[in-house]
């Protein structure tokens, strides 16, 4: 009765003689080094455990310092390299970021640092990173003149952000020339001007005038060489609707000739309107 026991696990799984043997060794190989962690223990172990006591004990009587110990105070702002900057200068990029060479890398946060050069008009977007161990990268896209307003005989220069640029007045007069009474949209006809620029610099190249519409909730556009004015959506620019006024122009010339509106307010359908009946009957 114990042989059968023996030779048999506790699920009634009968065990061979090879596995009985490798189990006495793996046993035994246990023991022999359970043993010998406890004779380095009685020769050296116990120096290792004295030291850890006396490491604890100190750590708790200045347990006040060790919390306000931050390793980041070991580290100091060493090298900044900035990129995309043409019109900025190095110094005035530090000076908008408000940091410096040897400031506390615990102190340099990247969100703030772009919050602040975000309040440059001469910045459209801003990329702030921190580097191990003591370095910082700002990558920065400037901003570039969009449109442009007179009022009297001043000239305003404006962004993609619709925000102010201190450029001359040469500049503005080969800038698209927002209408009288639209200056409130002027964000919105930024951004607008910008997408276009960006889908296609040649339509945009032929903008003349822009302004806003309340009665059409459109952008209202005239070009240099066409007589009629064209009409978009206030959001929703893409590509495609700017392709679909080439197309327009292209493939139905006649018909513009006469027109003196294009709606393009609708996605992909345009609608010529408002023709010259001289022109017509002509």
């Amino acid at each position: 009765m114990y042989l059968t026991e023996s030779k048999t696990t506790f699920l009634g799984r009968r065990i061979g003689v090879n596995e009985i043997k490798r189990k006495q060794a793996r046993a035994e190989k246990i023991k022999r080094g359970f043993m010998g962690t406890l004779r380095w223990f009685k020769r050296r172990g116990w120096i290792l455990c004295v030291l850890l006591v006396i490491a604890g004990v100190a750590l708790w009587q200045n347990r006040f310092y060790v919390q306000r110990f931050n390793p980041l105070e070991l580290r100091h702002l060493k090298y900044i390299d900035i990129e995309g900057n043409r019109m900025l200068s190095w110094e005035d990029v530090i000076q908008n970021a408000q940091v410096e060479p040897g400031m506390l890398m615990s102190e340099v946060y990247p969100d703030s640092i772009e919050k602040m050069l975000m309040r440059s008009p001469l910045i459209h977007s801003v990329q702030v990173f921190k580097h191990f161990p003591s370095s910082m990268s700002i990558t920065l896209e400037e901003s570039k003149p969009v449109v442009s307003y007179f009022d009297g005989g001043k000239a305003t220069v404006y962004s993609e952000r619709g925000l102010p640029l201190p450029f001359s007045t040469s500049t503005a007069i080969r800038l698209p020339v927002v209408e009288q009474g639209s200056l409130e949209e002027i964000r919105a006809i930024s951004r607008f001007l910008s997408e276009m620029q960006k889908a296609d610099p040649k339509q945009y190249a032929l903008v003349s005038q822009v302004g806003w519409s309340p009665e059409n909730f459109a952008f209202e556009v005239l070009f240099r060489d066409v007589d009629f004015h064209v009409l978009y959506p206030k959001s929703g620019w893409g590509r495609d609707m700017f392709a679909l006024y080439d197309m327009v122009k292209a493939g139905f010339p006649h018909d513009l000739r006469c027109a003196g509106e294009v709606d393009l307010r609708f996605i992909g359908f345009a609608y010529v309107r408002n023709f010259d009946k001289r022109c017509v009957n002509g």
